[in-house]
């Protein structure tokens, strides 16, 4: 009785060990019957072992034709029909008589992903970007050609709350120069930002890079020079939209490039005590370097 108990748990701990796993297809015979996977006996694949393979469109049931201690050889059942996958494809592998059930399975292996193997993580930015004015309308002046550019420099701490939902927060230095026909100024700003952001779903045939959309919020000071005269005041975020695409590199760090459109406004008061508003319309591109904490 012992013996059979004992006999029992290895198989169920055999099968939750190899349940739900991702594989990447190492190669395809030329005859497109059988495939090659990386793990053999290492990972207690046995020969005639039969599992089921998926990917985003197909699913099939192929068996363990030759089996080392590193990788298997898997011969697909149905002889009328080819080994749908290509070399460096990821696909989905469980068991081939306890997952029968599934119809989308990969709609199934993302849900799992996020459910249970993906873990919230928090991390540091740094990042720099180059500004373009687009618009700019300033209160008590006539409209004229403006040309407006900068750089600017953030960093920011960023909480995810899942795969998709995140928000950040941080500080920013912009300096800008604008030139008009008769003067030039220099225009400094510094403020506190506050960012929601929602990220897609990770494209694994692209580095498991993510696209996504933020919108944010900020208030700070503003400081306008020009010819010996200074203008101070406070300026107001409202609001910026961004498209961002994250590259990750490794486990702690990730590249993310980014472009935004800000409008801002700028209330001043020059040395005289009169009160100036300028409406902005900038462009932005950056990049940024993340590190996971």
């Amino acid at each position: 009785m012992l013996a059979k108990l004992i006999l029992i748990t290895l198989l169920l701990m055999s099968s939750s060990s190899f349940a739900y796993k991702l594989m990447v297809i190492q190669g395809v015979s030329k005859e497109k019957q059988t495939f090659i996977t990386r793990g053999g006996k290492n990972s207690n694949i046995t020969e005639g072992q039969k599992m089921t393979f998926t990917s985003d469109n197909v699913s099939l049931i192929a068996k363990a034709f030759t089996v080392t201690r590193e990788f298997t050889q898997w011969e697909i059942e149905n002889d009328l029909t080819d080994v749908p996958f290509t070399r460096g494809e990821m696909v989905t592998v469980y068991n081939a008589q306890e997952y029968l059930w599934t119809l989308t399975p990969e709609k199934i292996k993302r849900k799992y992903i996020k459910d249970n193997i993906f873990v919230t993580k928090s991390s540091m930015e740094a990042g720099i970007a180059l500004t373009r004015g687009l618009s700019e309308s300033t209160s008590g002046a006539d409209p004229q050609n403006t040309d407006r550019g900068g750089y600017q420099f953030q960093g920011m701490y960023k909480k995810e709350f899942s795969i998709n939902w995140a928000a950040a927060y941080g500080v920013r230095y912009t300096k800008e120069i604008i030139n008009v026909p008769d003067a030039s100024f220099t225009n400094y700003r510094f403020l506190g930002i506050a960012e929601v952001r929602y990220y897609f779903d990770p494209m694994e045939n692209f580095y498991n890079s993510q696209l996504g959309l933020g919108l944010g919020f900020g208030f700070g000071q503003s400081r306008t020079e020009a010819a010996g005269q200074v203008n101070f005041g406070n300026t107001v975020l409202i609001p910026a939209t961004k498209i961002m695409m994250t590259l990750p590199l490794n486990k702690k760090y990730d590249v993310e490039f980014n472009a935004a459109f800000e409008n801002l406004r700028l209330d001043e008061q020059d040395s005289r005590g009169e009160d100036q508003t300028t409406n902005l319309t900038n462009a932005q591109f950056g990049v940024l370097i993340r590190k996971h904490l």
